[in-house]
């Protein structure tokens, strides 16, 4: 198997817009969480932490997040080694429940129609 490609928080030519974790902003306030909850949405960045919290923000439309190339990106990574992603957020869940052998749960929130159920069956 070749090397994975990875993202690297330092890499040149690596698109930004907003921030990955909004523990980060300078200000946390509701109009500074709004603020890069809508530029990441405008670019097409769908995901953002919130420390160990993901916001997923439903892009209504089909966007190339849930590919081989992602999961293989994923499996394995620390979670800031790539950028904010569900796939992160469960293969941590996977490793802690495998490996350190602790229960897990997952609060999945949204208003109706909001795509909670659109995440792509991997089994």
């Amino acid at each position: 198997m070749g090397s994975k490609e990875r993202y690297h928080w330092q890499a040149q030519n690596v698109k930004v817009s907003g921030v990955d974790d909004m523990v980060l902003l300078s200000k946390i306030n509701e109009d500074a969480i709004t603020d890069n909850l809508k530029k990441r949405f405008m670019d097409d960045f769908i995901f953002t932490y919130i420390g160990s919290v993901l916001i997923s923000v439903n892009p209504f439309k089909q966007l190339p997040y849930f590919t081989d190339r992602e999961v293989e990106l994923y499996q394995g990574a620390a979670q800031y080694e790539n950028p904010p992603h569900i796939y992160a957020l469960a293969d941590t869940m996977y490793r802690n429940m495998m490996i350190d052998n602790e229960n897990q749960c997952v609060i999945i929130s949204g208003e109706s129609g909001a795509g909670k159920q659109s995440l792509p069956n991997t089994s």
